[in-house]
């Protein structure tokens, strides 16, 4: 049952020993603990002591995560001590922490040593001189708190025999058969009673008792150790539990600007729907250098001669941006970059290559790079980009022009025709045609001349976006790899202030988790004419400024907190019951399906669901009911404000096309949502078979690349993260922040559903479509208003994110998936059941592992789908309406 894991008699002065016993069962019971205390005192304790000394001792656990607990405070103990003591470390197992009950139990722990004569310890007994009063009482009422029970009651003379000093502000009350004893101090208003309970003059546990408003010694709140139990007509509502946590720091900002970074680009060409890279070119800020494929033997040869034209000392901690290398570029580079290191490490996200860590040399010419993509900081085309920041823009180049066999990569001739170039007119062709009147046009020469114009126009835009940023906020760039660290590091920089804002992972990130179900998009009625669509100005940056947000430690609660507390703000886990008689629902929860997906609805009927206070509070106002089950409590504040309006002002003062409107646009959208990230992240290393094989045993693979040069990409979840691990990452992520914006978010955009006298067409997170202009009272320029943005004459909507509208000067079709225009003609017979709409486009498929792309025709079948609403047709089988799905029980009866 119990094995000796290490045990000692050497006999040090004034230096602590540890004495530790396995428990193989890892369940610590009475017998158990007796078992090991009486191993413990007959092995160590008995055999060093006599009537004229003493010995310290403490009691702890150790649990299977490695995690050690006290359980006792540091006893005094002498040689007729055994068995007060044992009885002492029982009773105070069985008061500890109830949660410790639910963790299983490596070793039970004694940490002892002997102090030596010159101090002599002894037990320390207490007696109380003041009795005046004494009351007996022969029975106790007790709720109990898994593995004890305390009085259900601040009626003491229910709780033993009891003795008051004279007046009245302390109370001594002996338990019957226990040899503990409880010492009070009384209020003088007697509401508040703080409690000791002691043995043998030992303090084992402190809490205190605080009445409610009432006069009801059975209705109040007990406090102990950061728990909180609420007790209502002596029976036990809810209790709470603070849980500590970290909070976000500030960070320092930068002291000096840095331009240590380079830009790189590729040209391709698709022969027989495979795209192939010949020409690759690199720009530093001064020198262009390009590589053409007629110089190489195929393309892997060509991008390895660009990389070593990189691995040099003066390039050493220089971050490479190469715009759309999570989706595009990275797909032919990240082969060529593994088979010239052994040192790489790739942080990828949702698929996509967040930076990448290129390490080469060996001994003390150790070097490094990162390539990073620069739409992940700067998510927009270059072209856009370039006005935006006043910089040179593109060139203009013949693209499809290569795309045929039978032109070679050396060809020297006539101008390619209009037809190869991509939405240039005939002035800006004849203009361009006009350069090469009197000499030939050659392909690698304006190739490279192009691909290096890439280079510059990405540096020159880099550049401008790094001084902005650096004046305007002293941070640098060059040190966030995605526009959302960047928003947060500026945010924990200029404007975090004293915010306590809790840093979630865990069991609690969990929770949360399934609460978070973002932005609500909903079809209602199929057809319209006449249609209004209205936005939101800047709905996320809205709420962060104009609503609070859950900050502190937060605090567990089980039980019904809505009988005890007036509109606790929180995050909790509620049965719903939704009305019947809503056609537009407002609260959505995210529902498994058969195949194992999820889709997010906003349904009528009965569930079990994690939503934030504040949207309970607002559906309670249309008719939903809730029973609170548990869930987490928060202080609140309002911490985005001076980060929004500094933004937003920012932007008014701003001309479209300036770089201060287009990062003030940027960073206003960017914030909440890095609050919100998954922190278990996927590690990624890419390694030899070997290496890949240990991982395989150690840790839970989700995905393998294999390269052509025999390393493989590994991806994996650690099952346990060690405290000194190569791979362990320490995120900055609060949940609860992102779910309450999107949650607050959804109320503001309920009122405009649910507005009597309005029919309702569609709904996105940020917008609304209906038949009826919107109350002047609700439009206007400011931050949260509504926007008119289109009156349709005819609008048809198919699915959420999938359809189109025919205003006054043109058509609006919006279709997801769809990556070939579709007319507004083409979807109003879709509303007819079975109808169909097939779409030959080319898809892109990457092959990361042989480090191609493939475009092939595929069909795009376009429909009506009703994974979020139930949908109706009249009588000829035309779309004609839809209803809310019921639940029964969380799942869908109809």
């Amino acid at each position: 049952m119990i094995n000796i894991q290490n045990k000692t008699n050497n006999i040090l002065i004034n230096k602590w020993l540890s004495f530790s016993v396995k428990i193989q069962s890892n369940l610590l019971t009475k017998t158990r603990l007796n078992y090991c205390f009486d191993t413990f005192w007959n092995m160590i304790i008995a055999p060093n002591l006599n009537k004229n000394n003493a010995a310290l001792v403490q009691f702890k656990v150790l649990f299977i995560d490695q995690r050690v607990r006290s359980i006792s405070y540091v006893q005094s103990v002498d040689i007729n001590s055994r068995d007060k003591l044992f009885e002492n470390f029982n009773l105070m197992w069985e008061l500890k922490d109830e949660e410790y009950h639910s963790l299983k139990i490596d070793s039970v722990i004694f940490n002892y040593k002997f102090p030596g004569e010159e101090s002599k310890w002894n037990v320390v007994k207490i007696n109380d001189p003041h009795s005046t009063v004494k009351v007996n009482k022969p029975t106790i009422n007790t709720t109990k708190i898994s593995s004890y029970s305390l009085p259900n009651t601040m009626d003491l003379s229910l709780w033993g025999s009891l003795v008051y000093t004279h007046d009245l502000s302390r109370a001594r009350i002996d338990r019957p058969k226990s040899k503990a004893v409880y010492e009070v101090n009384i209020s003088e208003d007697k509401k508040i009673h703080i409690i000791d309970i002691t043995i043998e003059g030992n303090s084992v546990l402190q809490f205190k008792d605080i009445l409610d408003s009432s006069d009801n010694l059975s209705t109040f709140k007990r406090i102990i150790k950061g728990k909180v139990y609420y007790y209502k007509d002596g029976d036990l509502v809810f209790k709470q539990i603070e849980r500590k946590c970290k909070f976000l720091t500030k960070v320092r900002g930068s002291s000096h600007i840095s331009n240590k970074f380079l830009t790189l680009d590729i040209e391709t060409r698709t022969l027989d729907g495979l795209m192939t890279p010949y020409c690759i070119s690199i720009f530093d800020g001064v020198i262009s250098e390009s590589f053409y494929l007629t110089n190489y033997s195929d393309p892997e040869s060509m991008l390895k001669d660009a990389i070593y034209y990189l691995m040099r000392k003066k390039y050493h901690q220089y971050k490479v941006y190469v715009h759309n290398f999570s989706h595009f570029d990275g797909v032919f580079l990240l082969g060529v970059l593994s088979s010239l290191s052994n040192n790489i490490r790739p942080i990828i996200r949702d698929g996509r290559i967040i930076d990448l860590s290129f390490s080469f040399g060996e001994g003390k010419t150790k070097y490094k790079l990162y390539f990073r993509d620069s739409c992940l900081l700067l998510p927009d085309s270059l072209s856009k980009l370039a006005i935006n920041f006043k910089v040179i823009n593109k060139g203009l180049f013949p693209y499809k022009f290569v795309n045929n066999n039978k032109i070679a990569l050396d060809y020297k001739g006539a101008v390619p025709t209009i037809e190869f170039f991509d939405s240039i007119s005939p002035v800006e062709y004849n203009e361009y045609h006009k350069e090469f009147n009197s000499k030939p046009w050659e392909l690698q020469a304006e190739t490279e001349k192009y691909c290096e114009l890439d280079c510059i126009v990405l540096y020159r835009i880099l550049e401008k976006f790094n001084e902005k940023v650096f004046t305007t906020f002293r941070a640098d760039i060059l040190k966030y790899p995605t526009l959302s660290s960047l928003a947060f590091g500026i945010f924990r920089q200029k404007f975090l202030g004293k915010a306590e804002i809790p840093i979630i992972d865990g069991e609690m990130f969990n929770f949360f988790k399934e609460g978070y179900t973002g932005g609500a998009v909903d079809v209602y009625k199929p057809y319209g004419e006449n249609v209004y669509r209205y936005d939101v100005n800047s709905l996320y940056p809205y709420i962060m400024d104009s609503t609070p947000m859950p900050i502190g430690n937060p605090t567990f609660f089980e039980g019904d907190i809505l009988s005890m507390l007036d509109k606790p703000f929180g995050i909790f886990e509620v049965e719903v019951t939704a009305p019947d008689n809503l056609n537009t629902p407002i609260l959505q929860l995210r529902l498994k399906t058969k195949n194992g997906g999820t889709r997010t609805i906003a349904p009528t009927g009965n569930w079990t669901g994690i939503y934030f206070s504040e949207e309970i509070y607002n559906a309670i106002e249309y008719g939903y009911k809730f029973k609170v089950l548990r869930g987490y409590t928060f202080k609140q504040d309002y911490i985005f404000s001076e980060y929004v309006k500094f933004l937003y002002i920012m932007k008014n003062n701003s001309d479209k096309n300036s770089p201060d409107y287009t990062i003030s646009k940027l960073l206003l959208n960017s914030l909440y949502g890095r609050l919100g990230m998954n922190p278990d992240m996927e590690i990624n290393v890419i390694v030899d078979p070997d290496t890949a094989l240990k991982i395989i045993e150690k840790h839970v693979v989700t995905n393998i690349i294999s390269f052509k040069n025999g390393k493989e990409l590994i991806s994996f979840f650690e099952d346990r993260p060690a405290e000194n691990n190569d791979f362990k990452r320490s995120i900055n992520i609060s949940i609860p922040i992102s779910l309450a914006v999107t949650a607050n978010a959804r109320v503001h955009m309920s009122q405009f559903k649910t507005m009597k006298g309005v029919e309702v067409y569609y709904s996105d997170t940020d917008s609304i479509d209906m038949n009826k202009p919107l109350d002047p009272k609700f439009v206007g320029k400011e931050l949260g208003k509504m926007k008119l943005e289109h009156i349709f004459k005819k609008v048809v909507y198919l699915a959420p994110k999938v359809y189109g509208g025919k205003t006054e000067d043109s058509d609006y079709v919006r279709i997801k998936g769809a990556k070939v225009p579709v007319l507004f003609e083409e979807l109003e017979p879709l509303l007819y059941k079975s109808k169909t709409l097939e779409i030959s486009q080319s898809k892109w498929h990457r092959n990361m592992a042989d480090g191609t792309i493939t475009i092939k025709d595929e069909l795009y079948s376009l429909s009506i789908t009703d994974n979020k609403r139930k949908l109706i047709y009249d009588t000829n089988n035309r779309f004609s309406d839809t209803a809310p799905l019921k639940l029964l029980n969380g799942k869908i009866t109809d």
